[in-house]
Formats: C-alpha cells, sequence, structure tokens
C-alpha cells in the first residue's frame, strides 16, 4: 500500500517540480530582462522556491525508509513531459494555463529536468529501498509485522514462534542446505 501512496505522490510531485521550476525561471528571466539581479524585486522569493525545489528533490531521493516510488513517479512526470516537449511539441500547447506553465514550457525542451530524472530513478536501484523497516532501522520479517494484530491471549506463543523460525532461519542459511529450507517452509 505505502507503493501506491508513494507512486501516486510522486506523480504529483512531478507537476509540482515542473511548474515550480518554471514559475522561478519566468521569474529571474523577467529580473534580467530589466537588468536586475537575483536579490531584487521578487528574485528572493524565487530564489527561496528554487531552494525548496532541491531540498524536496533531496527529501524525495534520499531517505532510505521512504518507498522508491515516490521518486520514480515524480521521475516519470518528468521524463514524460520532456519527450512530449521533444517528440510533440503541439500537445503541450492544450495545457491549461497554470502558473509557472509558460516557464516550463521553455525548459522543458531544453532538457533542463534531465538530471532531475536521473536523480530521482537512482532509489529505484537501490535494493534496501524496497523492505520495510522497524524503528530500530533492522528489516522486520512477516511474522513481526503482523505480530500486533493478534489478541492479548495469543501473543506469547506465537512471538515464541516466530523467534523459532527465525532462529531456524539463521541456521539453515548458515548450512546453506536444500533441506534446510524446505523444513522452513512448512
Amino acid at each position: 500500500m505505502r507503493h501506491l501512496v508513494g507512486f501516486l505522490s510522486g506523480l504529483i510531485l512531478g507537476l509540482v517540480l515542473v511548474l515550480s521550476c518554471g514559475w522561478v525561471w519566468s521569474h529571474l528571466r523577467g529580473l534580467h530582462s530589466l537588468g536586475l539581479d537575483a536579490l531584487s524585486g521578487s528574485g528572493p522569493v524565487a530564489l527561496a522556491v528554487l531552494a525548496a525545489v532541491g531540498l524536496v528533490v533531496a527529501m524525495a531521493a534520499v531517505p532510505p525508509r521512504l518507498t522508491p516510488l515516490l521518486p520514480f513517479g515524480a521521475a516519470l512526470v518528468l521524463g514524460g513531459i520532456s519527450a512530449v516537449a521533444l517528440v510533440r511539441p503541439a500537445w503541450l500547447d492544450r495545457l491549461p494555463d497554470l502558473p509557472g506553465m509558460a516557464g516550463a514550457l521553455v525548459l522543458l525542451p531544453l532538457g533542463a529536468f534531465v538530471p532531475l530524472v536521473i536523480v530521482l530513478t537512482a532509489p529505484v536501484l537501490v535494493g534496501g529501498r524496497w523492505r520495510r523497516w522497524d524503528h530500530d532501522g533492522e528489516s522486520v520479517t512477516p511474522d513481526e509485522y503482523f505480530e500486533g494484530l493478534y489478541d492479548d491471549d495469543d501473543e506469547e506463543p506465537r512471538r515464541a514462534a516466530g523467534r523459532g523460525a527465525q532462529a531456524q532461519a539463521r541456521v539453515s542459511s548458515s548450512t546453506g542446505g536444500r533441506h534446510a529450507m524446505s523444513r522452513r517452509d512448512e
């Protein structure tokens, strides 16, 4: 479930990144055309939005406990819109006029979002991001994951059985035999 929610959130995040970068581009280009620097007029606000974009990208790509589909969903949106801008630019003219869309239409065909696509795709390739973690930073076994769902009367025997299964799994993994693994699965 966390992967589905992360993926859908990533799709929304991708659109927010495109629009916010386009908004920043429009404001900074307007300041440059007036001969002003980034610290005058609305420049500090644009720089703050750009810093927020960088922070959001870092927070989506770096934390190991976060589902990798959140940054991957954003990467799909950024890469897909960039590809559409190169292959079928007329399709982008049909998009609604949102704040930042004018600047995004300038940045998309230039490939400005390609580095973000690469950074946001990388967490999918890290195997540790696909596991569920407990509060101590260790991987949670299926027995431990469902442990809190049982009544108080059944809790202690199931916990003991879970510890026994973990000990048997350690023994079977250390021996490496096929027969030890088949006993664990029974």
